[in-house]
């Protein structure tokens, strides 16, 4: 025992160092090897904590986690400038602009433009994406202090609430506290939220806070966090007919009895809670109109990264709006095909966000750490390693850096799915040695 928690204290101390490394690299784009051999032997040193995690102290976890965050709170979004566009949302909020209304490049907001946050705003023509909670967010943390500094402050705050509720959730499925090791100390959480301050953090703390108040049967709260998580980034959607499921099953145990529990108050008020949530998020900003949703339907219908479904069904139906529609019905059918499963909700959300991530035709390295909450529970090691492999998608800034070409490479995809594939065919295969 004492031999496996000094092997634990060590990896903490080395992750320690590789984050230390990692802000020293600067702009960190420019250096995209380097980083590379960070990351990887961060994710080494976790892997073995992760080993360790059955003896390893909650307080010990914790300071190390908190102090690989304020390590990268100082660090230079290199790899990403998602969050110039969320300084640039905040600011015209504090100017009294719906942010929904004008691109950041309309002529009608040249007073706001400066030689800072505007150059480095993201697609500059298309109004912005991000739901109305994130608007807030975005609001409250400009007016608080108008910086990048001020951003990534919140975002580990709801990092680190996500952690409190995980812990919630472990203690309830009775499980060792020290697991709470394999999301603090995941390389992906520090980079991409204290590091480069992705409003995904949002998203992923309230929806980590409405399984836990459903687990516990406060359902109209877990909806009001599950509507929350949605207004953050829109994902949560897709867990409404999980959760109503569960609380079906909860009222009745017989198929004809969990059909009635479906129209029965119980079960009714909270989706409206959810339907409220979302109506109160939207409401301060309905005098957009048309424009509401205009860069999300952008974003929806043109971007696509690192997504080999979506090429290879772009490339066999000669057509990619077809191509997005078939990942559309594709990921319904796994919504409707988990929604009636008798999986617990937590299950049934970590093989949906793996579904999502599978076929999604955009998946940047941020979007994994919806998956990481649940590998607390569910350790498996396909999705250890793509949660891995998935910096390697960041390849693509070594020429965008020097020569301002956006061009994936054609090897990166093939590792980061081809290794998943491997490591999950090989548990598979194992297990049924196993089991036989």
């Amino acid at each position: 025992m004492e031999a496996r928690q000094s092997r634990f204290l060590i990896s903490g101390v080395l992750i320690g160092v590789c984050a230390i490394g990692i802000l020293a690299l600067g702009e960190t784009r420019y250096r995209m090897p380097l980083f590379f051999v960070l990351f990887g032997l961060w994710m080494v040193f976790y892997v073995a904590a992760v080993l360790h995690c059955s003896c390893a102290s909650l307080k010990t976890v914790v300071l190390f986690g908190l102090l690989f965050r304020v390590i990268l709170l100082f660090s230079a979004p290199g790899l990403s400038d998602d969050v110039y566009r969320y300084l640039w949302d905040g600011r015209v909020q504090a100017a009294g602009i719906n942010p929904y209304v004008y691109p950041p490049a309309s002529e009608a907001l040249a007073d706001l433009k400066d030689d800072v946050v505007f150059p480095r705003v993201n697609h500059p023509h298309v109004p912005t994406i991000y739901p109305p909670l994130a608007q807030i967010f975005f609001r409250v943390c400009y007016l608080i202090h108008p910086s990048v500094w001020a951003i990534k402050t919140g975002l580990v705050l709801f990092d680190l609430l996500t952690a409190w509720f995980l812990l919630g959730l472990i203690r309830l499925y009775d499980q060792h506290p020290g697991q709470l090791l394999i999301y603090l100390w995941h390389p992906l959480l520090p980079v991409e939220v204290a590091g480069n301050g992705h409003v995904d953090a949002l998203g992923v703390s309230f929806m980590v806070i409405a399984f836990l108040y459903l687990q516990v049967g406060g359902y109209a709260r877990a909806f009001a966090a599950l509507g929350l998580s949605f207004l953050g980034k829109f994902f949560a959607i897709c867990l409404v007919p999980v959760f109503f499921r569960w609380i079906c099953g909860r009222i009745s145990q017989s198929s004809e009895g969990r059909l009635r529990a479906g129209f029965s108050p119980k079960a009714i008020w909270p989706v409206l809670i959810f339907t409220a949530t979302i109506a109160a998020g939207y409401l301060p900003y309905r005098e957009a109109g048309d424009t509401l949703f205009a860069g999300f339907l952008t974003y929806a219908e043109h971007w696509s990264f690192n997504a080999p479904v979506y090429d290879i069904l772009s490339y066999a139906l000669d057509n990619p709006l077809w191509a997005r529609a078939a990942i559309a019905v594709g990921f319904g059918t796994a919504v409707i095909l988990f929604t009636f499963s008798r999986m617990p909700p937590i299950q049934a959300g970590f093989f949906l966000v793996g579904a999502f991530l599978l076929l999604t035709p955009t998946l940047h390295p941020w979007y994994a750490i919806w998956m990481i909450p649940f590998m607390v529970f569910y350790r498996q090691p396909a999705w250890l390693v793509f949660t891995g492999l998935i910096a390697v998608s960041y390849h693509v800034l070594i020429r965008y850096a020097s020569e301002g070409v956006w061009e994936e490479a054609v090897w990166v995809t093939p590792l980061l799915f081809g290794g998943f594939a491997l490591v999950w065919a090989f548990e598979w295969i194992r297990q049924r040695r196993t089991e036989t």
